[in-house]
């Protein structure tokens, strides 16, 4: 199963910079999970402590309520879903739905710290691209926010 978990993360974009050996070493942290078109991966307001990562299908993420939330985005394949719930264990920000028929890798707030334990220098690294990740995100969202209040 390692090898099958480290095959799925080579070749994304956020792994680009890890080993084949590193993802051999993240692997055993990560769990494969499978959701069918039109399941709720979670809700808004759900209890948080893992993340995801995107390996097949596409995923809507909408705020406000399931049946009449607003759609925020689509995410596709490589995409990581839900890490602030991973970092701070708060509640979930948004509704995740299966979009198409996903697989999925979840790392828990557990499988992160067994991480940090075990390989504290790998752990660093990825905590340092999930950083940067966030940073990235952040600075999209504040312009947008600019955008808006200044129309």
């Amino acid at each position: 199963m390692t090898n099958r978990i480290a095959d799925l993360l080579d070749g994304l974009e956020f792994f680009k910079d890890f080993s084949y050996r590193d993802l051999e070493t993240i692997s055993p942290h990560l769990m494969s999970i499978r959701a069918s078109k039109g399941e709720v991966i979670f809700h808004e307001g759900d209890p948080g402590s893992y993340m995801l990562i995107l390996v097949r299908g596409r995923i809507a993420i909408s705020k406000g309520g399931d049946d009449a939330g607003r759609l925020l985005c689509y995410e596709k394949e490589g995409r990581i879903i839900g890490e602030m719930a991973l970092l701070d264990r708060e509640r979930r920000s948004a509704t995740c739905v299966a979009e198409s028929d996903c697989e999925l890798l979840t790392l828990s707030h557990e499988g992160l710290e067994r991480m940090t334990t075990e390989h504290p220098y790998l752990a660093y690294r990825f905590m340092f691209y999930l950083a940067r990740l966030l940073s990235r995100r952040l600075r999209r969202t504040s312009g947008v926010l600019v955008e808006y209040l200044v129309t």
